[in-house]
């Protein structure tokens, strides 16, 4: 498994690095030799493209956002809004420069250009309140300094360039290098704690498209004022660089999410041949209607001949064939999710339903057990008396013969009674009566009583208190040392308890030299009724699960050594 994420993350790699590889060749040659129709050809056509792929796999990985741990919902949602307001920005920049050959300014895709980074500043800001701890007043001032140190010279060049103009327009113009520089404060701090905390590929891929795209600003707008932009300037790959960062960032989300899938739902045969047919339908519906389109698209476009229309049919065609694809793939990832809710739904009916049955059936068992228990139980009392007092009148004229039947007698009745306050103990239901108690003093109180002869039991020195009902407890512990001294047998071993104060929680381990416990039988020691003794109810581990879960605690249980954990709240 391993081997297989490091092979996947190895090629992830290699890709990233050739997409960038093959756009700086692009732009490079461009630069070079001056590449006729590289606007309509090739710029238009990448910057939709790759916006386009960064949408689809932020609302793929925004539909998965329950099952990511490396970024908050909440931080996400705001990421995702940064990047589409990103795609709608270059798609109205492509309208105006490929298809209008306008440049209105201020016009809506300065809008959105600045809007996106405030959004990615607002996730950056969510993703560092939880670190806030770790953030030094340092970090901060060094942030401040670096970001000030650009902003300055950028916003006396940008007024000093814009001073003939409306007051409208400087302030837009200047908007731009304070979103960036505001934006840059939350990206340094964020720089700084990857590498002191934990490296985070996903957080290290947000980060370079940030950097690289407030470079990629800083610069376009010295090269506007200096009149030495033109498009398809080596300048673009910084900003594609960007995306493509960003792109490859939701892609690890959505490997990452993978893992953490709930189990699926087993359907019937059926059930699986209709949803199959209702998900392959959708996808080959919708992927029937992007062919279609693509196809009509290609045959206006080849058969259109006036050169501005034919700009506006390129721009409309990439336009939308992108727009049918995102959507398309939304429609897909929705439909996906609500699957897969369903199935999870389906597994969680199935669950309650199971324990809803087992409880009805365990309860008319439980009532009649209880029933026959009280009723077994003075009867049992009778046959013990008599056989002690029997004892004690004939001691001197039983054989050894009589004495070994009369112990056979004592081991059944001490057999049929443990079973009997297995069966009341998983039975009754009293009312926790809760009270300071000490760990060390009730074990001491079991092991006196158990008195074991080869098995040596050691109780913890350090004595720790806790709130909980004693009796109750008692029980608990009597089953494990009881059950430990079980698997140890007739052989000499040790049972040795161990208990851990931690601030909220107490947690004690019972730990035995005993065979182990089988892994077929480790899942299900905990159900009622299931028992790998001859003489055992299936009740007992039961009943101390419900204790322990009654006092807000949780139990369970590891091999190598066998050892059962406690945890009770304080």
């Amino acid at each position: 498994m391993e081997r297989n994420e490091k092979k996947i993350r190895i090629n992830n790699k290699i890709i990233f690095g050739c997409i960038i590889f093959a756009l700086v060749s692009l732009y490079g040659v461009n630069n070079v030799v001056s590449i006729e129709y590289f606007s309509k050809y090739i710029s238009l056509p990448i910057y939709t493209i790759i916006t386009g792929v960064l949408i689809i796999m932020a609302i793929w990985a925004l539909s998965s956002a329950d099952r990511i741990s490396e970024i908050s919902k909440k931080s996400l949602v705001f990421l995702v809004l940064a990047f589409c307001s990103w795609f709608a920005a270059e798609q109205m920049w492509n309208l105006y420069e490929h298809v209008l050959f306008i440049d209105p300014y201020p016009s809506i895709a300065d809008f959105f250009y600045i809007i996106a980074p405030i959004f990615m500043f607002i996730s950056l800001v969510i993703f560092l309140k939880p670190l806030r701890d770790h953030i030094k007043k340092k970090h901060i001032a060094f942030a401040l300094i670096v970001s000030t140190s650009i902003l300055i010279p950028i916003l006396a060049i940008t007024f000093q360039a814009n001073i003939e103009t409306e007051f409208f327009e400087i302030a837009v113009a200047l908007i731009y290098p304070i979103v960036d520089a505001v934006l840059l404060i939350p990206a340094i701090i964020s720089i700084i704690l990857s590498f002191k905390i934990n490296k985070n590929s996903f957080w290290t891929l947000i980060l370079i498209g940030i950097v690289s795209f407030i470079i990629a600003d800083n610069l376009y707008l010295i090269l506007v004022i200096d009149e030495a932009y033109f498009d398809g300037h080596p300048i673009d790959i910084l900003w594609l660089i960007s995306y493509v960062a960003w792109s490859f960032a939701m892609y690890k989300l959505i490997q990452n999410s993978k893992r953490n899938k709930p189990k699926k739902y087993q359907n019937s045969n059926d059930q699986i041949t209709a949803k199959n047919i209702a998900t392959y339908g959708i996808n080959l519906v919708l992927v029937l209607i992007i062919v279609t389109t693509i196809a009509v698209l290609f045959a206006l476009n080849y058969f259109w001949s006036i050169e501005q229309s034919g700009n506006f049919m390129m721009f409309f065609s990439l336009v939308l064939i992108t727009l049918l694809v995102v959507f398309s793939s939304i429609i897909v990832i929705l439909n996906s999710k609500l699957t897969n809710a369903l199935d999870t739904k389906n597994v969680k009916i199935d669950n309650l339903t199971n324990e809803l049955i087992k409880s009805e059936r365990l309860s008319a068992i439980g009532e009649l057990a209880a029933r026959l228990s009280h009723d077994l139980r003075n009867p049992l009392s009778v046959i013990k008396s008599s056989v002690e007092i029997s004892l004690i009148r004939n001691k001197e004229s039983l054989s050894p013969k009589d004495h070994e039947s009369i112990q056979r007698i004592n081991n059944a009745i001490r057999r049929m009674t443990n079973q009997i306050e297995d069966v009341l103990d998983y039975v009754k239901t009293t009312e926790l009566q809760k009270k300071q108690m000490s760990i060390k003093s009730c074990l001491t109180n079991i092991v006196n009583e158990l008195q074991p002869n080869k098995i040596n039991i050691k109780i913890p020195d350090k004595d720790i208190t806790v709130l909980a009902d004693e009796g109750k407890l008692e029980i608990v512990f009597s089953n494990l040392i009881k059950n430990a001294m079980d698997a140890i047998g007739d052989n000499p071993g040790t049972i040795e308890i161990k208990s851990h104060d931690k601030e909220k929680d107490v947690i004690i381990d019972v730990i035995d030299s005993g065979s182990g416990i089988n892994e077929y039988d480790m899942n299900k020691i905990f159900e009622p009724l299931y028992t790998t003794k001859q003489t055992g109810t299936g009740l007992g581990l039961v009943s101390c699960k419900n204790i322990i879960e009654q006092h807000g605690g949780k139990i369970s249980v590891k091999n190598n050594p066998t050892t059962f954990t406690i945890t009770l709240p304080k």
